[in-house]
């Protein structure tokens, strides 16, 4: 995606190699100066390509009628795909600073996957309402063009990043847009990386709108949560709801923790990133109201340490297990069923260090049986297992049949382990040998851990 002040004609050229060059047709748009709070008229392209290898690098150039348009950086991107990925969050940036300036030059050299915003992308001068393409360029692409040349930017809005609505918010970004409805674009989506499953919210307008007037965004937030098979499960939205500062008692985070938490929880989300209070904060893990272990419950972050002016950390409050006003950004490390947080500050020094390691769950929806077995315990009977971080990944016994573990799960009944059928991160489907008289307890052993359930 890219503008020019004149119309033409855009193309896109790629290739995994440098050499053989692929090219598609950009989609033009025209954005007037009054549609955009703009100084100017401008005229934007959209290049959709489609077919690429996963994990893949490829080299591209951008023209309007012949003539190349040039990238603020490097200008290669690489695919997702299978395997470790890093990515970085940050949030409450856009404000011009020097801190602003020294962050994004730390997460350029960081050469991350995609970058996570947490909302206010940008402010106006003076906290004043309402945003303009003007202001995005100043505040947003002026700082991270070298870094978006390489990398997409995946932001949920701010409560800055409102006018009258969103409309420069819209006009500057491309989402992903499958399942959302299309009155509701760009307001929420959700996307895959590797075994991640990302989900993008607006808290600020969408969530009040679910609430009193019946708009859309918390059932397809359950429906794209029920859908999901990826192992980890990310959410972000502006405003946390678990996190000490000036802002903690705005109406919007208490509308958080009543309707978007106990989704959260019920799909067994394991970290959630949030900004609006300018400084760094982690949470206790949470799971029903009950400070748990970082590995059985969800992991509240707040990055809003991206460029704008610090808020303190208020002392006292219980559910902040770390806190510091510091200017930062959150790089965040996804190696199989581990994900390591490293706080940043803008200096370069690590602030803090947080591991996950999901265990294995059995499902506690009372319209889901978490344990079944199909004709009793009879030998050859099916045992299904529904729950949450039971694989890395989905995998299906292959020709030789059955297996006694599959991506490093295994079950075992009354401690026998129980050839496989398939396993993922939602479900197990395994076979019972031979017949058990009476009780039997079925266990469950991943690489983060082990657990058992009567039957």
């Amino acid at each position: 995606m890219w503008a020019t002040a004149e119309p033409g004609m855009g193309i896109v050229e790629y290739s995994p190699d440098g050499i053989d060059f692929q090219r598609v047709s950009a989609k033009q748009e025209f954005f007037s100066a009054d549609q955009t709070a703009s100084s100017t008229d401008f005229y934007q392209y959209t290049a959709t390509i489609s077919g690429l290898q996963p994990s893949t690098d490829y080299q591209y150039r951008a023209y309007v009628d012949r003539g190349a348009v040039w990238a603020g950086g490097g200008s290669t991107f690489r695919t997702a795909g299978p395997g470790p990925f890093n990515f970085v969050a940050l949030g409450d940036s856009g404000y011009a600073s020097p801190e602003q300036s020294a962050i994004a030059q730390r997460i350029l050299a960081e050469k991350p996957a995609f970058v996570i915003h947490t909302g206010d992308v940008v402010y106006n001068p003076g906290g004043a309402p309402g945003t303009s393409i003007d202001l995005y360029q100043r505040n947003y692409f002026d700082y991270y063009s070298a870094i978006m040349s390489c990398a997409p930017f995946f932001p949920c809005p701010g409560n800055h990043d409102f006018g009258p609505d969103l409309t420069p918010y819209f006009a500057v970004h491309s989402f992903p847009d499958l399942t959302v409805p299309s009155a509701d674009y760009g307001q929420y989506y959700s996307f895959d990386w590797g075994n991640a499953h990302f989900v993008s919210l607006d808290a600020h307008k969408a969530l009040v709108d679910a609430v009193n007037s019946g708009g859309q965004m918390l059932q397809w937030l359950d429906n794209d949560l029920r859908a999901t098979r990826q192992f980890w499960r990310i959410v972000y939205f502006h405003y946390p709801p678990f996190a000490a500062g000036p802002n903690m008692t705005e109406p919007r985070e208490a509308l958080v923790r009543q309707y978007v938490i106990p989704i959260l929880e019920k799909y067994g989300v394991q970290v959630v990133l949030s900004g609006h209070e300018h400084s760094y904060q982690r949470s206790q893990p949470i799971r029903n109201s009950t400070f748990v272990t970082p590995h059985t419950g969800t992991n509240y972050l707040t990055c809003g340490g991206g460029g704008a002016f610090l808020y303190p950390v208020l002392d006292g409050y219980p559910y902040v297990a770390f806190g510091q006003s510091a200017y930062h950004y959150v790089r965040a490390q996804v190696q199989g069923t581990q994900l390591t947080l490293h706080a940043i500050r803008h200096d370069g020094v690590e602030i803090d260090t947080y591991t996950i390691a999901p265990v294995p769950f059995l499902s506690d929806d009372p319209a889901v049986q978490p344990v079944s077995v199909s004709s009793g315990l009879a030998a050859g009977a099916t045992i299904s297992i529904n729950g949450y971080n039971l694989a890395e990944r989905e995998v299906i016994s292959d020709s030789s049949g059955p297996q006694p573990s599959l991506g490093g799960t295994a079950v075992t009944v009354n401690g026998v382990n129980i050839p496989l059928l398939f396993v993922g991160p939602n479900e197990i489907r395994g076979v019972l040998p031979s017949r058990v008289d009476g009780n039997a307890t079925v266990g469950i052993k991943t690489a983060n851990g082990f657990i058992e359930s009567s039957i």
